[in-house]
């Protein structure tokens, strides 16, 4: 038998019944953390949806979020995601575009838990992706980057809750186990 979960359930609801117009929340609908804006799409009890608008040449180093399990979902742009220290995109399918200019991974999917490090290096279009996320351990939703354990974006990231520690960011911090840069870095 397999094991309910909650996250998988929302995520397939959310994904295939919201309309995006009508669900933005009047109260702290957009955030804007070191350069990189949220608009929070969806919220209800302890599910919250955000859409990240990443800018052109954008590190995120790899982090993990103490309180929230999640669903990064690739909507536009020039992203390598990472997962676990490894790209989980591969490079032509942020290159070669489909139907017309869209990228083949449009809609695709990567299951982010707590503990679970990730981080993304975004290309000089910059990229936009949704976090679907299930917040945990009666901790009430906010921005995902105030739930933050890791490499900060840059000086000025704060967090509620985990960690942040700072240096200077190359595409290697989005990424610790790759020896290949993205396209846009050589």
């Amino acid at each position: 038998m397999q094991e309910h979960d909650e996250l998988d359930v929302f995520a397939t609801w959310y994904n295939e019944n919201c309309d995006l117009l009508h669900y933005v929340p009047l109260e702290n609908a957009v955030t804007c953390k070191s350069g990189a804006w949220s608009v929070r799409m969806f919220l209800h009890d302890k599910f919250q949806v955000q859409m990240w608008v990443i800018p052109p040449n954008f590190i995120i180093p790899e982090h993990t979020h103490p309180d929230v399990d999640s669903y990064e979902v690739y909507v536009g742009g020039q992203i390598m995601f990472s997962h676990s220290g490894k790209w989980v995109v591969e490079e032509k399918d942020v290159k070669q575009p489909v139907n017309g200019d869209l990228s083949p991974l449009r809609g695709s999917m990567i299951r982010v838990k707590p503990n679970d490090k990730h981080g993304g290096c975004f290309g000089p279009s910059g990229g936009v992706f949704l976090s679907i996320q299930h917040w945990l351990n009666n901790v009430d939703p906010s921005c995902v980057s105030n739930n933050y354990d890791g490499v900060g974006l840059d000086k000025d990231h704060k967090a509620e809750a985990g960690k942040i520690t700072y240096k200077e960011l190359t595409w290697k911090d989005a990424a610790t186990l790759e020896d290949v840069a993205p396209f846009w870095e050589n």
